[in-house]
């Protein structure tokens, strides 16, 4: 239920799905199969014993009651005196019974909390009272522990659910009644699709819980979801170009794709909620809270050209609105937009300095030969003269190894770029073996906590080489681990090939240094405020998680290229950074988000919503004005692609955009072409660049006036 699917569509094919439901018998074959693969070939080396069983048992009614708002506390008690030890042999002996018994005793309490809910919306609410409120996250907290309790709870929810329709009416056009049948038929909905899940789709919660046991990223895909995956990864793909995740009952956008509609609109935002979805031939929006993940995806896919409507809550804690509805056309998502791509800035002298030519290549992910594109877009970078390049790896989610290898090698001659160790503890070193380095001029990589895997590879080895100056946030992402997927019938004897996959985790990576970057990240040299570090996300965050290590570090040849001036490049930012007006509203966001991290309940006071959200808009509008007066900067930025640098065609002048409510990097993943969004964080490396180069010997000495 907390699985990743892209919101996206395949053309020129429909899936019809024929394939008759498993068996019991061809299920428990299956789990017995998994059980004994996963504690043979994870990282971990650990059997599936009676720590992993409970591990196991504690995922499984987390996937099932996210919440903590189905079952009772003493359900909870129960089944953890019953099978916290013990789901390690049934499963080894292939008995999923306990598969099937919770499930049922979720069944029978989420069937009680659907009838609560339908009395509920008989009721009158009072949206006065001064103290009430409601805890969205709940994770951490206890199940209630009576049937008083529960409803005690689901009246608060749904009093929560009612306010939020009454908040986000227009014109104060509220029916109560009307909103509280659409809740009613939201949690009759999803008493409905989880009866109706089948045998495989039981199973799959399950396993999956299991596999999660080990890592967060270990899982098992059923032989429906293998068969989506892929076509997923080798065909092209139509839609709005998002990852989207189940998360507490609502649709979470988790990843927008680069190049797709969503990246070009601007509108989405990784962490915003979708609760509806309005279709050409729908009369209104269609409310998609606890609705099934693939049933929502369904509903946001379409033909190329055609209009999607969603009815969003903003993530971000600036934005003025509880709700909006967006429209967004669907298209392909065009791998030339997630290519790597190259701009040219050209910023007006500082009093006292020359002007600077600065060039950044923005990498969204490592794809195929990505390397090799960067190299191409490097030389004609160079061949515009710019003063220094910043590497943007911002919202680099990761991919390919060899290609992170590769990239660092396009700035070092040779050498250790990262090591991998297996769950044998036998290491291996991966070497950049090209002497030719494609640029040694400054070198500044710009980095995030969305930065994560090979991304954090480039960032940690050109940082342990004294390469490049690392400019971010706190920490990247965190993950340090590398996941292969292997198809269970080939490696057990007969079992069939709808038998599904198993995703695990193989390897650690270390930097060249001897360090990991698991859990822990890569920390940048000089580090920009933003609210993403005080936010819940990262590989700290998830449960079970390997631990970060160390091996010894690899023998390598420094370039001392950043540190004699990293004290004189944090000074020269932290300056800048308090006369900043767009870091002034970062410290601004912080303070909220902290606010928000401590107290993760939300007032069920009208008055008190309503003023909250008033001073959200008003907060808006005042900083939409203020930088509407603000001087123009005066900077110049054209944009390169592939196509251009390879025909060494000419540079094409675009727009300056400044960011509509957070200026930070949590922003669309790929720009629309005819604009640059230049937020804070940018804006700053940049600036940093432009101190470093003239800083490095051979360049006019720096200035107090930056």
């Amino acid at each position: 239920m907390r699985k990743l699917i892209l919101g996206i569509t395949i053309l020129a094919l429909t899936l019809g799905d024929t394939r008759a439901d498993l068996t019991r018998e061809q299920s428990e074959k299956i789990a017995r199969a998994v059980g004994s693969l996963i504690g043979q070939i994870h990282f971990r080396r650990t059997r599936l014993n009676d720590e992993m069983s409970g591990h196991f048992l504690a995922d499984y009614l987390k996937t099932l009651d996210f919440t903590r708002m189905i079952f009772l506390q003493g359900d909870v008690d129960t089944l953890r005196n019953k099978y916290k030890k013990k789901l390690d042999n049934q499963t080894l002996q292939g008995d999923i019974t306990a598969a099937h018994v919770i499930f049922e005793l979720y069944l029978k309490r989420l069937k009680e909390r659907r009838d609560y809910v339908q009395e509920l919306a008989k009721e009158k609410f009072d949206f006065s009272k001064k103290n009430d409120r409601f805890t969205t996250d709940r994770q951490k907290v206890s199940w209630p522990k009576t049937k008083a309790e529960a409803e005690t709870l689901w009246r608060a929810r749904v009093k929560f659910e009612l306010l939020a329709d009454r908040l986000a009416a227009k014109d104060g056009k509220f029916d109560l009644k009307t909103s509280q049948e659409k809740i009613a038929r939201r949690y009759d909905r999803l008493l409905r699709n989880m009866k109706a899940s089948n045998q495989e789709e039981i199973l799959a919660f399950y396993l999956s819980s299991m596999s999660r046991a080990y890592d967060p990223h270990s899982d098992y895909l059923s032989s429906t979801e293998a068969e989506n995956f892929r076509i997923n990864m080798n065909l092209k793909l139509t839609g709005i170009g998002a990852v989207l995740q189940s998360d507490d009952g609502y649709t979470k956008i988790v990843r927008i794709m680069p190049g797709g509609p969503a990246a070009r609109s601007g509108l989405l935002k990784a962490n915003d909620k979708i609760v509806a979805v309005q279709n050409d031939g729908d009369k209104e929006p269609v409310d998609i809270i606890e609705m099934n993940l693939n049933k929502v995806v369904q509903m946001i896919r379409g033909k190329k050209d055609t209009i999607v409507k969603l009815t969003i809550i903003p993530a971000d804690p600036g934005d003025g609105e509880t709700k909006k509805v967006i429209s967004i056309k669907r298209d392909v998502v065009r791998i030339a937009d997630q290519m790597a791509k190259a701009y040219v800035i050209e910023t007006p002298a500082p009093k006292g300095s020359k002007a600077a030519r600065l060039g950044v290549v923005n990498l969204p992910g490592f794809y195929q030969n990505c390397s090799r594109d960067v190299a191409v877009l490097i030389e004609r970078l160079k061949k515009e003269k710019v003063d220094g390049i910043v590497l943007d790896l911002r919202r680099n989610g990761g991919g390919l190894l060899d290609q992170a290898i590769a990239l660092t090698g396009l700035f070092i001659k040779n050498g250790p770029v990262v090591q991998v160790k297996d769950s044998f503890g036998r290491k291996i070193i991966h070497r950049d073996k090209d002497d030719s380095v494609a640029y040694t001029g400054p070198l500044v990589v710009a980095v995030s906590h969305m930065s994560a895997s090979a991304s954090e590879i480039v960032a940690g080895a050109l940082q342990d080489y004294g390469r490049a100056v690392v400019v971010g946030g706190g920490q990247t992402h965190g993950k340090g681990t590398v996941q292969t997927i292997m198809e269970i019938s080939r490696a057990v004897p007969g079992l069939d090939k709808n038998s599904g996959l198993l995703k695990f985790t193989i390897r650690k990576f270390y930097r060249v240094a001897g360090t990991t970057t698991q859990k822990i990240g890569v920390t940048p040299d000089i580090r920009l405020p933003t609210v993403l570090d005080h936010m819940d996300i990262g590989e700290r965050k998830l449960p079970r998680a390997l631990e970060n290590d160390e091996v010894e570090p690899a023998d390598i040849d420094k370039l001392n290229q950043v540190n004699p001036y990293t004290a004189k490049l944090r000074e020269n930012s932290e300056k800048r950074l308090k006369q900043d007006p767009d870091y002034k509203y970062i410290a601004e966001d912080i303070v909220r988000v902290k606010k928000q991290q401590a107290d993760k309940s939300v007032s069920l006071n009208e008055s008190e919503r309503r003023t909250e959200t008033g001073e959200n808009k008003a907060r808006a509008e005042v900083r939409k004005k203020e930088r509407a007066t603000r001087a123009k900067s005066g900077e110049k930025v054209f944009a390169l692609d592939l196509k251009a640098a390879r025909a060494n065609g000419p540079l094409k002048l675009i727009k300056v955009r400044l960011p509509d409510i957070l200026p930070n990097e949590n922003t669309p993943n790929s720009e629309p072409p005819d604009s640059l969004l230049m937020d804070a964080s940018l804006r700053e490396t940049l600036r940093i660049l432009d101190d470093y180069r003239r800083l490095l010997p051979g360049t006019p000495a720096i200035t107090n006036n930056n």
